[in-house]
């Protein structure tokens, strides 16, 4: 698509994996015209017929590339949107300077640092009596012997990005207390031990991960859907849902209203929750203040969040839509081999999958994304 060819603002989408993907099909629809802004040349959304021009651009550039097109008068009131922990970061931090010239879909850091830092996210979910695992924050070394903690327990960081780039693991897993103080040794060495929180494990497998997907405006709900993401990559603490599907779960759309209604929150994002089995609660994980990688569900679930946040952001009116339809997301390359382990670990869903099912990457209208990550698996496979 010609970057010009529209009358509505075009999209800068940083980032170019799975969830870009879907935000440039679901707006490309639209006629409306998408740059793709990554620091890998190797991604799939710059191959798709809905990309109009893709750009490389490593982190340490990013400031520099948008003063560029600012200085140029290049994509005025184009509409910004992240698909990563950092680009919130960096597109909050910056929105005042970027909102001179950009539509930056990132909300203002004062909220979104609540979810960004999960010391603030537990604080909040203590205030609004949100269900949630034995937490324990802001620990020093001598508080390892004398916390209550059930073993095994686990060590995750405040701020995930800079953990997972490091050890890529999203948690440190420990067995007892003296691997709880080794692994507490080598947390404090990756990031400020002020980052390091402690948590109990929430019993159960994978079909107890649930979500909240919202669109919100000041706190309001205009947009939703919840489901299970039955399978992720890996298969405990996934960094990656590989199948999800809608449910209805009353409790956690209660609990997302509440959390959108004490932030004032505005935009798209996801809100996890794990159902313990042991006494039945949905506790809270965290949320992602940005579109998350099964996002495209919502073409089957008839929940149009992308096209409602992008009316609203170019300052049209929108109404609430919270209806949605029973659909599900599956991402192939990496959900087949979940499900052969499942298979032969004996889990009665490690095929299931529901009709009408959105694949993440194969498109009729758009194969050539499709084709390109199949291509690349060999370079995927060696960078993992």
């Amino acid at each position: 698509m010609n970057l010009h060819q529209s009358k509505l603002p075009g999209i800068i989408v940083m980032g170019g994996h799975v969830q870009a993907l879907g935000i440039i099909r679901i707006l490309g629809n639209l006629k409306i015209p998408a740059l793709i802004v990554d620091d890998t040349s190797w991604n799939i959304s710059r191959f798709s017929k809905f990309c109009s021009k893709f750009i490389f651009c490593k982190k340490e550039n990013w400031g520099t590339q948008f003063e560029q097109w600012m200085q140029q008068n290049e994509y005025a009131r184009w509409v910004v949107f992240p698909t990563h922990d950092s680009h919130v970061e960096f597109l909050s931090q910056n929105k005042t300077w970027l909102s001179q010239h950009f539509t930056v879909s990132t909300d203002d850091w004062e909220k979104v640092s609540v979810f960004y830092d999960k010391t603030k996210s537990y604080e909040m979910c203590t205030h609004l009596s949100i269900p949630m695992a034995t937490t324990y924050c802001h620990l020093q070394p001598h508080d390892l012997d004398e916390i209550k903690i059930t073993f095994p327990c686990i060590i995750k960081p405040s701020v995930m990005h800079h953990f997972y780039s490091h050890l890529k693991k999203k948690v440190l897993v420990c067995a007892n207390r003296e691997e709880l103080k080794k692994q507490y040794q080598l947390a404090t060495s990756i990031i400020p031990k002020e980052e390091i929180i402690v948590q109990s494990i929430i019993h159960g497998d994978s079909a107890s991960q649930f979500s909240v997907g919202v669109l919100a405006v000041h706190g309001e709900i205009m947009a939703q859907l919840s489901a299970c993401r039955m399978r992720q990559h890996p298969i405990d603490f996934g960094n990656a849902t590989t199948y999800a599907e809608t449910m209805v779960v009353p409790e956690i759309i209660e609990y997302a209203k509440k959390i959108m209604a004490y932030t004032g929150f505005t935009g798209m994002c996801e809100i996890e929750f794990k159902k313990d089995q042991l006494d039945g609660e949905y506790k809270f994980l965290e949320v992602n203040p940005r579109t998350w990688k099964w996002h495209a569900i919502a073409v089957k679930a008839e929940v149009p969040f992308l096209e409602m946040f992008y009316h609203y952001l170019i300052g049209n009116k929108i109404t609430p839509e919270l209806s949605f339809k029973k659909a599900s997301f599956f991402h192939s390359l990496t959900d087949w081999p979940i499900r052969l382990k499942l298979w032969r670990m004996g889990v009665p869903y490690a095929f299931q999958k529901v009709a009408p099912c959105q694949d993440a990457i194969w498109s009729d209208e758009d194969p050539m994304p499709w084709i390109i990550e199949k291509l690349l698996l060999p370079y995927l496979l060696f960078k993992r």
